[in-house]
Parts: structure tokens; C-alpha cells; sequence
């Protein structure tokens, strides 16, 4: 489809303005998430996002009002990313062992690779509504893994699934320091299943 105008209106690239600016919206929300996986909070502006979604600064201001807006559209955004590579990952195996193993694979990529399942945010200014709804993305992002370890019955899972992203964290540091990515992540597989009395990653490949 060709873009267009309509009437003395700046040229679309979709059937409607509705549909064109939501198009732009999702452009713009990819982009943040981008520049924030790639840059860190450090450099993340709504210039640098600008500069990545192809648009001028001053139409940035048409689909978020602010930087904290933006940022906390691109929490979110890098938050759904890890929630749904998490799910994948664990949905391919067949055994709680299995998908605790899959589970850890998983998150230690997501966090070497820049995404924000470790990110701290904390201390991040963003709108409350984006502060809840990371709130729940976080809740989302560990539910495979507890879903996993409640079928193994193992004691406590809930703080069970908090110490694993403690050792994800601390793996996926180890890697971006030089650490061998196999050897690190067999080894957290190793300790968490060892730990919660699973079989060893020998028995689940």
C-alpha cells in the first residue's frame, strides 16, 4: 500500500491516522526498548530513540508526553520480550527438572543479552501506571519457573524462584566479565537442581 494524504493532513502510511499513529506508537515503543537494551538507562533519550525509530525528536512528544513515559513503555516492552522467551522456552520441555533447566538457560541469555528480566529499576522514575504494570510483568516473568517447582514439590518455591534470579543475575554478570557462557550456565543448573534436591542437568539433556 502506498502512503497517502489526507487532506492538507501529513502523509500516512496506513489506511487511517488511528491506524498510522499506532503504527508509530509501536515504532517508537520498539525503539525505546532497543536503545535501552543496548545503551542502558545511561544513554537512553528520547533523542537516541528518535534518531533509532527514523522519526524527529518533536513527534517523539506526540506519543509519549515524557522521558519518564517513554522509559517506562520501554520496561515494559523489554519485560513482555523476556516473559514470552521464558514461556517458550519452558513450554518445550517435559519435565520439572526440564523446564527449570529451560527456565535458567533462558534468563541467563535474556540478562547477557541486555534485557531487562535483571534490570534494576527501583530507583527509575515512570508513571505509576507503568510501575504497576512492570510490577506484574516481574510476577509473569517467574511464574514458569515457579510452575516448575511447585510440580516438583519442592519446599518453598516462592523463595526458591527468587534465589534462582539471584544466581541468574550473578551468571549472566560472569558472562559479560569473559566467564565461559557453557560453563557458567551448567554450573547454575547444576547448583539449582542439586539445591532443590532435582535430578542433575546430565539427566534432563
Amino acid at each position: 500500500m502506498k502512503p497517502h494524504k489526507l487532506g492538507g493532513m501529513p502523509r500516512i502510511e496506513a489506511p487511517t491516522v488511528a491506524e498510522h499513529n499506532a503504527m508509530r506508537r509501536r515504532q517508537v515503543i520498539e525503539a525505546a526498548a532497543d536503545e535501552l537494551r543496548d545503551g542502558g538507562l545511561a544513554g537512553f533519550t528520547p533523542a537516541a530513540v528518535a534518531k533509532r525509530a527514523g522519526l524527529a525528536r518533536s513527534s517523539m512528544y506526540q506519543y509519549y508526553p515524557s522521558t519518564d513515559a517513554l522509559l517506562g513503555a520501554a520496561i515494559t516492552t523489554l519485560l513482555q520480550r523476556s516473559r514470552d522467551r521464558a514461556i517458550a522456552a519452558v513450554d518445550t520441555a517435559d519435565t520439572p527438572a526440564a523446564r527449570v533447566s529451560a527456565y535458567i538457560r533462558a534468563a541467563i541469555a535474556d540478562a547477557r543479552d541486555g534485557h531487562s528480566a535483571a534490570l534494576e529499576i527501583s530507583g527509575v522514575a515512570m508513571p505509576e501506571v507503568c510501575r504497576e504494570g512492570v510490577r506484574v510483568l516481574h510476577e509473569q516473568l517467574r511464574e514458569p519457573l515457579l510452575s516448575a517447582l511447585r510440580d516438583a514439590e519442592v519446599p518453598d518455591p516462592q523463595t526458591l524462584a527468587v534465589l534462582v534470579q539471584g544466581l541468574v543475575n550473578a551468571a549472566a554478570s560472569a558472562v559479560a566479565h569473559g566467564a565461559a557462557l557453557e560453563r557458567i550456565e551448567a554450573g547454575t543448573i547444576d547448583l539449582v537442581l542439586r539445591g532443590a534436591g532435582l535430578v542433575t542437568p546430565a539427566d534432563v539433556r
